[in-house]
C-alpha cells in the first residue's frame, strides 16, 4: 500500500511539472516517529506532498502571496489526506525593501481513516497575518476555527460534528548560508486535529540548498489540559523531511 501512494504522487506531480509555468512546484517526502498516548499509541508514518506556490528565486522561496498543496500520511492503522491553500491579498499589505506586511485567508481540509475503527472530516477557515523581515525572518500567525464530521464504525448513526477554534504562530529565521531554525505552536497540525486546545509545540532545523533540495528535521510535543487541570505530555512525535522545488 505505501509503494502505491509513493507512486501515485510521483506520477501526480511529475504530470504537473510544466502545466504551471508562473508558479513554483515542489515535492516533499517524510518519514518519522510519534508517540502517543492516545488512541494512536506508536507509528512510523510516511508522507508525501506535492504543492505550488509563487514563482520566487531566492532558494527558500522566501513568503509567497500564494500556496496550495494536497498531502498524504499513511501507516500500518491509519491514514490521512490534507489539502490546504492560503492567500494573501495584496491591497491589504505593505511592502519596502525591509519588510513585508501581508493579510490573507487559509482554507484547510483534512480526512483521516483509522481502519476498523473511525473516519473523520475537517474543515477549517482561517485569517493569517504575516510579517517578513529583510528575508530573514518570517512570522506568521493564524486565527480561526473549524467543523469536524466523524463517523465511528461501532455506532449506527449518522457523522456525529462538532464546532473548534483554532490557532497558531510560527517563526523561521534564514541565514545566508542556507540553514535555518524554525519553531511554532499550533491548535492543530497538517494531519491531527483535535477538538480541545492541546497545542503541540514544536523546533525544527532545515538546510536550504541552491539547487531547490531542502532537508528539515523537527521534534514536537502536544501538552493536554494545558489550561485545565495538572498538564502532561500526550504526544511526542520526531520528523525528517527532504523536499524538492523546481
Amino acid at each position: 500500500m505505501k509503494r502505491i501512494f509513493l507512486l501515485f504522487g510521483l506520477i501526480f506531480s511529475c504530470g504537473f511539472c510544466f502545466a504551471f509555468p508562473c508558479v513554483t512546484q515542489f515535492v516533499e517526502a517524510g518519514t518519522g516517529y510519534v508517540a502517543a498516548k492516545n488512541v494512536e499509541r506508536e507509528f512510523n508514518p510516511f508522507n508525501f506532498t506535492y504543492g505550488i506556490a509563487e514563482k520566487n528565486e531566492s532558494c527558500v522561496n522566501f513568503s509567497p502571496n500564494f500556496k496550495a498543496f494536497a498531502s498524504v500520511q499513511f501507516s500500518d492503522k491509519i491514514f490521512d489526506f490534507t489539502t490546504l491553500g492560503n492567500y494573501f491579498i495584496p491591497r491589504l499589505g505593505q511592502e519596502t525593501d525591509s519588510q513585508k506586511i501581508g493579510f490573507g485567508a487559509e482554507l484547510v481540509y483534512h480526512f483521516q481513516r483509522y481502519y476498523d475503527l473511525y473516519s473523520e472530516h475537517d474543515i477549517y477557515l482561517e485569517g493569517v497575518f504575516r510579517l517578513a523581515l529583510k528575508n530573514r525572518l518570517l512570522f506568521l500567525a493564524n486565527l480561526g476555527s473549524g467543523l469536524k464530521f466523524a463517523r465511528i464504525d461501532a455506532v449506527e448513526r449518522d457523522f456525529l460534528w462538532d464546532f473548534s477554534l483554532s490557532g497558531s504562530v510560527a517563526l523561521n529565521y534564514y541565514f545566508d548560508c542556507g540553514a535555518e531554525i524554525f519553531g511554532s505552536i499550533v491548535s492543530h497540525g497538517v494531519y491531527r486535529y483535535p477538538l480541545a486546545f492541546t497545542p503541540l509545540y514544536s523546533l525544527g532545523f532545515a538546510w536550504n540548498f541552491r539547487n531547490g533540495l531542502r532537508v528539515s528535521s523537527d521534534f514536537g510535543l502536544r501538552l493536554r489540559d494545558q489550561f485545565v487541570v495538572a498538564p502532561y505530555i500526550d504526544r511526542y512525535e520526531w520528523n525528517l523531511k527532504a523536499r524538492f522545488s523546481f
